[in-house]
């Protein structure tokens, strides 16, 4: 004889089933998807196979036109050197380039070292215990506000 159930264990039981039944679908699906697919390349031809040669093109009803002559098209050799005026002041910006790339490394330099020392500060903090200490109240707080 079958165990009675309420109806909330009958509800989960249907939820618990409902999931499973579309896990399943949504299996068969991506199943059916991929055969289809398997099927639809099986049955196209390779390239550049061809199982038959392919039908020859009717010929036309006029005469056949001669192609067109092509134009003798003349080489011109081009001179990428860069002109001496313009050289001088290539030479210019690049000393200026270089300045400012000195600056940036400079500035990039000043603020490594301040980020390491901020870490140092962090971990002598830690290790002595500041970072846990409770903070200041009372009379206590505006004292080490005042100096």
């Amino acid at each position: 004889m079958a165990k009675k159930q309420t109806p909330q264990q009958i509800e989960t039981s249907l939820s618990h089933w409902k999931t499973r039944l579309r896990r399943a679908v949504t299996m068969i699906d991506k199943l059916e998807r991929q055969q289809k697919r398997l099927v639809k390349a099986a049955a196209r031809p390779a390239r550049g196979l061809p199982d038959e040669p392919a039908p020859e093109k009717p010929s036309p009803v006029s005469a056949p036109v001669p192609p067109a002559p092509v134009a003798q098209v003349e080489r011109v050799e081009i001179d990428t050197a860069i002109p001496d005026f313009l050289r001088r002041g290539m030479a210019a910006q690049k000393a200026v380039d270089q300045v400012i790339a000195d600056q940036l490394r400079e500035t990039q330099a000043a603020t490594k070292l301040a980020k390491s020392r901020g870490r140092i500060a962090t971990m002598k903090a830690k290790k002595s215990g500041e970072t846990r200490k409770m903070p200041l109240t009372g009379k206590a707080a505006p004292a080490v506000i005042r100096g």
